[in-house]
């Protein structure tokens, strides 16, 4: 993918620096801000902010052109993971975005070193902290991880290959990130390996418990399952028995008298129950008919008034008003009310109202006879209740004493009896509690053979998954082949008999005829490997457009220990010639960027930036208070 810086400005001065397609150069002394500028540059793509005093908190703006498309962003130089960072797209589809630079916050749905991986669309994945602990968390690869492979740092360039010997966590993204770029973290190695981690997981926990198991086993004495088989046995037969001499003893504790007397008690006890179910009935029964009695009385009664008004208000006529006392003349028919001149209702003969009261009276004399008998049978099934409570209390106080007399005689051995079964019954538990532990840790021991298989098997399935792509192993071929060209143009050292180098595939890192990068010894040499190394892989992501690597080379610091003069000089020579070589053949989509304290030693370089100690990359302040800027 095309990455190239076109401008970085320093907000609020008349500091710009403009960067050309192909080679760059940024040439100064040791303190005027060269490798400060390289940090600006990391912060524009994206990375954390690591600065010197006198540029935290000011501003920087930049344009850099991502693929065919072009963008203006504008960073405040903190170290605030939430500070906003603008962006807006110059020309084509003229997008604008705000983003907090590292951490996500509400209202938004990316960083803006998120916003960096989509447009260079490099993939977003979460790797362990640790690979070789499965328990350590997931932690996500950034734009700072795919940018090892694009800046070498001034503090790294002459010691180490990123700066990760020294960085355990940084080395582990570093090997993650060359296994997303050659394809060798592929997605289904990915879930495999996530796999791997939860029955690795599982697998420790439960060795742990096992363990934990047989630690308590064998501090007790039931380590040996056979033994405690044996002891059940024993226990059960031993409970068996306990328990049938107790059956025989309720058995014999069942003499004529004591059967008797239960049998009595449950026979009164049931005469009981009905009596009382029989009480309950009487007394509902003398509860209706003195209802029924009330309701006759009442009718009684109202008869009783209808014949009084018949007889004193028969043809009783008003001649005066009862309500206002006026006088009510002369009106209506012998038909009809001279008062309400309506017609009176048809009443019954006195006669037949007398005949009805005699029947109510004599229904109230027969209720009260029924009354009377239920109440005396009712008084008769007290008495029996009583007499059958007397009766069931007389029968228990006998059977009690009949049971005492036994149980005086037989209490040591029924005593002794209950202790023995219940010594048994604890026993018998306390060895299935140890069996059932030892069934557990059976279990468990089937269930880790499983979890090795199933280990070993991923394990397996991973590193066929990370050989399987032919297309995989000719890039690394590609790889080796292109950092063994580099390292000739460069004239670098060779070392031994065993002339050669490539890209371990253990570490991922470069290995110069046998030796590996950290017994180089030599600090000139690093930085000889350390350039090959980041050039090797421009040229093979160049040549296989399929490696996302952006192509974009920044080398801070590129004479380091390299030395001017003599052979190291031509040395020094040749490894501009091959960084120009490399930018001029792919004008269009490679971009370097050096820094060095001496001027190119060949032409043919734009120089973006001239720093000194009087013009350095901050403005300094002079005597009279004004700010110099270049």
């Amino acid at each position: 993918m095309r990455l190239r810086i076109e401008e970085l400005q320093l907000l609020g001065t008349t500091r710009a620096v403009r960067f050309e397609p192909g080679m760059n150069a940024i040439v100064g002394a040791m303190s005027g801000g060269k490798t400060a500028t390289v940090n600006c540059l990391r912060a524009l793509l994206g990375a954390d902010v690591k600065v010197i005093p006198e540029l935290r908190g000011r501003t920087i703006a930049g344009l850099i052109v991502v693929g065919d498309r072009r963008f203006r962003i504008v960073r405040q130089l903190v170290t605030t993971s939430t500070a906003k960072v603008d962006i807006a797209e110059v020309g084509g589809q003229q997008e604008v975005w705000r983003l907090p630079a590292s951490e996500l916050q509400e209202g938004y749905d990316q960083t803006f070193r998120d916003w960096w991986l989509d447009m260079l669309h490099l993939r977003a994945v979460r790797v362990p902290r640790a690979p070789t602990d499965d328990a350590s968390p997931l932690v996500p690869v950034t734009i700072s991880d795919y940018l090892m492979y694009c800046i070498l740092r001034q503090k790294e360039i002459d010691s180490s290959v990123f700066g990760t010997p020294d960085n355990n966590h940084k080395n582990i993204k570093r090997k993650y990130v060359f296994e997303i770029l050659y394809g060798l973290y592929e997605p289904e190695a990915a879930g495999l390996r996530e796999r791997l981690r939860e029955v690795s997981t599982e697998l420790r926990s439960l060795t742990a418990d096992a363990a934990t198991l047989e630690r308590i086993l064998e501090s007790s004495n039931y380590s040996s399952r056979a033994h405690l088989e044996v002891q059940r046995d024993q226990t059960q037969a031993q409970l068996a028995s306990a328990r049938l001499e107790d059956i025989q003893l309720t058995e014999r504790t069942a003499d004529p008298t004591t059967v008797g007397l239960r049998r009595q008690i449950s026979e009164v006890e049931a005469d009981l129950g009905q009596l009382s179910d029989t009480e309950a009935a009487e007394r509902a029964t003398i509860g209706r008919l003195q209802e029924l009695r009330g309701q006759l009385v009442a009718q009684s009664r109202r008869l009783t008034r209808a014949l009084v008004a018949e007889r004193l208000l028969n043809d009783f006529e008003f001649h005066t008003c009862p309500r206002c006392g006026s006088d009510v003349p002369e009106r209506g028919d012998e038909d009809t009310c001279r008062l309400c001149l309506q017609t009176p209702p048809d009443a019954p003969a006195p006669a037949a109202l007398a005949a009805e009261q005699d029947r109510v009276i004599d229904q109230v004399t027969e209720t009260d006879q029924l009354v009377e008998r239920s109440t005396r049978r009712l008084e008769a099934l007290k008495a029996r209740h009583t007499a059958l409570q007397q009766l069931r209390s007389d029968l228990g106080s006998q059977l009690e004493r009949a049971a005492a007399i036994y149980l005086t005689d037989q209490t040591d051995h029924v005593r002794e009896l209950a202790t023995r079964q219940g010594r048994l019954e604890e026993h018998l538990a306390r060895l299935h509690d140890a069996l059932d532990l030892h069934d557990r840790l059976r279990g468990q021991g089937d269930r880790v053979a499983q979890l090795q298989q199933e280990q070993d098997d991923l394990n397996e399935r991973i590193a066929a998954a990370r050989h399987s792509n032919p297309s995989v192993h000719e890039r690394l071929s590609s790889l080796d082949r292109a950092l063994e060209a580099t390292l000739r143009e460069f004239d670098a050292p060779r070392f031994d008999n065993r002339q050669g180098s490539r890209i371990s595939r253990e570490t991922y890192l470069p290995v110069v005829d046998g030796r590996s990068f950290a017994d180089l010894e030599s600090q000139g040499v690093e930085v000889l490997v350390n350039v090959a190394h980041v050039l090797a892989h421009q040229r093979v992501a160049m040549a296989d457009t399929t490696i996302p690597l952006p192509n974009l080379l920044i080398i801070d610091g590129i004479s380091s220990n390299v030395g001017h003069e003599g052979h190291d000089l031509r040395r020094l020579r040749n490894m501009y010639a091959a960084l120009l070589g490399a930018a001029t053949e792919n004008i269009d989509r490679l971009q370097i960027i050096v820094t060095d304290n001496d001027s190119p030693p060949i032409s043919g370089i734009h120089r973006a930036l001239d720093l000194s100690d009087s013009d350095r990359l901050v403005p300094m302040p002079v005597d009279d208070g004004v700010i110099e800027e270049s």
